[in-house]
């Protein structure tokens, strides 16, 4: 009799302590995972990290995503030194790093146009009036140094020899710069290029016409089979963010005026007309190739002269992006 009691005080515990780790395990599984990732710049292109947090998306791939903003030339080196997990930034920002052997790759591109438009002082009305003067930039081998280059080689003028050029940060520093007429001219993007536009001043050149890779996630490339179930619950998020986008347009506008601190309603809705037809986000999340040789073709001739010799390849993996298609 002892015996039996035994036995069933010991089934029992055993019973318990199955139902207990069960419990455990259940609470480790919805446990969210941890993501730190940064977007580069207050302005409407980094709106799919926003509206991802905006329509509860990460939440509904169980994951806890804090977004940080960090400037475009510092971004790339805290992915690196992992202090932060992903970085939404456009390609150039990882073309020089790549080619010298750094550890990032672009796992989904989110805008695959070019955005920049460059605007100048009121009585600045050619590019040859533009000439000799100062003209605001970020550093060399950002995304705004690049749309800089681009806009003045469209306007035949040469960066450092036609026009000098001073490196004071991204768009929302130049645009501060601008108004303050430190600078002559700068490359903006919306909704501060269409500030500048109902402002009076001079749009000499847009860069629209130009195949670009624009923003991506970018993450460390030793850590895209690694983590890869994490990173396809991340860009699960990111898509539903980018269908929200297209769906809920008074939701968008919302997440706009949020982030880039601009209220005008007009503003507001140019910028989201901007990004939904005529510069719309990737719903399914591709790259462009064009997009990337036409960036390595202009490092080539200008200040990379290795990107004349790289493959698009070279600079994104499509792994995650293949588990999303399945």
């Amino acid at each position: 009799m002892q015996q039996i009691k035994c036995r069933r005080l010991t089934a029992l515990a055993a019973f318990a302590l199955a139902i207990f780790h069960s419990a455990a395990c259940a609470v480790a599984a919805e446990r969210p995972a941890k993501l730190r990732t940064a977007y580069v710049s207050p302005i409407g292109a980094m709106a799919p990290l926003w509206m991802a947090a905006a329509s509860s998306a990460f939440q509904g791939q169980v994951l806890d995503v804090e977004l940080v903003y960090i400037q475009s030339n510092a971004a790339i080196a805290a992915l690196v030194a992992g202090e932060v997990d992903a970085v939404q930034i456009s390609a150039p920002a990882i073309v020089p790093v790549a080619l010298a052997g750094g550890n990032v790759t672009m796992i989904a591109g989110l805008l695959n146009q070019m955005i920049f438009s460059f605007h100048a002082q009121k009585e600045i009305k050619s590019a040859e009036q533009l000439r000799g003067k100062i003209v605001g930039a970020d550093r060399i081998g950002t995304p705004n140094d690049y749309g800089v280059r681009s806009a003045l080689t469209k306007l035949s003028l040469k960066p450092e020899i036609d026009v000098q050029l001073l490196r004071l940060g991204g768009s929302a520093i130049q645009w501060t710069a601008l108004q303050s007429k430190q600078i002559a001219a700068s490359a903006l993007t919306p909704p501060v290029s269409f500030n500048a536009d109902a402002q009076g001043y001079t749009r000499l050149a847009d860069t629209y016409d130009l195949p670009y890779q624009n923003i991506g996630l970018v993450i460390r490339k030793t850590e895209v089979e690694k983590r890869a179930e994490i990173w396809l619950r991340l860009l699960r998020a990111v898509q539903r963010g980018i269908n929200a986008w297209y769906d809920d347009p008074q939701l968008s506008k919302s997440v706009l005026a949020k982030y880039t601190r601009d209220k005008d309603p007009a503003v507001l809705e140019k910028t989201y007309g901007f990004f939904t037809k005529q510069a719309g986000f990737n719903r399914d999340l591709t790259f462009t190739d064009r997009g990337f040789e036409q960036i390595l073709r202009f490092f080539g001739s200008t200040v990379l002269p290795a990107a004349k010799d790289a493959s698009p390849s070279q600079f994104y993996d499509t792994r995650i992006i293949d588990k999303l298609k399945k």
